[in-house]
């Protein structure tokens, strides 16, 4: 069984905050009306993780953990 691990965003820089929250604004439609949004990236560390944020709207989301993309 593979294990995931989460990461809380308190321990990833803001850099790599900003540079998600700006992807999820590009592609906004694609989550609008979620409440949950999954979002998978290349982190600053050049890795593939799929970032969780709660959905408030446009631009107003709580980036909340990361978790290594293992596909």
């Amino acid at each position: 069984m593979e294990k995931y691990y989460e990461y809380w965003m308190s321990a990833i820089p803001g850099q790599e905050e900003e540079k998600i929250r700006h992807e999820i604004n590009t592609n906004y439609s694609r989550n609008e009306g979620l409440k949950i949004i999954a979002h998978p990236s290349v982190g600053l560390d050049n890795e593939y993780y799929i970032y969780y944020a709660e959905n408030y709207g446009f631009d107003d989301y709580l980036i909340f953990a990361r978790v290594p993309n293992l596909n």
